[in-house]
């Protein structure tokens, strides 16, 4: 993804975790998405420069999913997907691509990571990761903390 279209990829963000992910999280969990990620500056300038990817996909110019990760490149801090986009391949789509371009640069990558919220759940799973430990709840965010053993 280009560095001007990083607005664009994390206004997707808001509006699918607003939909599939703020009603199952306290009003300090929603604040806490906003504030580290959305309203993020330091946050933002990193994906704008590349050092936090957000891989994307598009349908024309639109971009219906997301998936980035932090600087280290062995944790995914966000997938969105748009509801009309949803069950078609997407994600799992971007994920491999991810994974494909992560290996590029270091081929030795054993694991990702990430840390799922109730709703991606199920998804994570489908793909073949494994949780971690069971919920936790910082901040008021909900997750799973959850790895991929690369083969």
């Amino acid at each position: 993804m280009y560095c001007n279209e990083v607005n664009e990829a994390l206004a997707l963000a808001l509006e699918v975790f607003m939909q599939f992910e703020a009603p199952d999280y306290a009003p300090e969990g929603i604040k806490t998405f906003k504030r580290d990620i959305v309203e993020n500056e330091e946050f933002i300038n990193n994906c704008r420069q590349g050092i936090c990817p957000i891989y994307a996909a598009f349908d024309g110019n639109k971009i219906v999913g997301i998936m980035g990760m932090r600087a280290s490149k062995t944790h995914i801090n966000l997938a969105f997907t748009k509801r009309k986009y949803q069950h078609q391949g997407v994600a799992t789509a971007l994920f491999r691509f991810l994974l494909e371009d992560i290996r590029k640069e270091n081929p030795s990558l054993k694991e990702i990571t990430l840390n799922s919220s109730p709703y991606g759940k199920g998804f994570y799973l489908h793909i073949g990761f494994v949780p971690l430990s069971e919920e936790q709840e910082i901040d008021g965010i909900r997750f799973t903390p959850m790895k991929y053993v690369v083969r």
